[in-house]
């Protein structure tokens, strides 16, 4: 009972000291994607911000060859 009652009280000295080094010294990590500034330095996106530049509506300038000219990939601007 004495070892088990020491290893409560041992884990919660850990728990308490960490969540203070947390709280008071670093705060939160950033684990989000869209808001770590070391990650937005290295070029990584959310994937939501992936998905939305790949799927915005390309407009066609016109200069297609004419295996191109039924393609319903790109808006064109006749």
């Amino acid at each position: 009972m004495k070892v088990f009652l020491a290893a409560i009280l041992l884990v919660g000295i850990c728990v308490l000291l960490l969540s203070v080094g947390i709280l008071f010294k670093r705060g939160f990590p950033q684990y989000d994607v869209g808001s770590n500034e070391k990650l937005k330095a290295r070029g990584i996106t959310c994937y939501r911000e992936e998905d939305e530049r790949l799927h915005r509506r390309r407009v066609c300038s016109g200069n297609f060859s004419d295996a191109c000219a039924d393609c319903t990939l790109y808006k064109t601007n006749k």
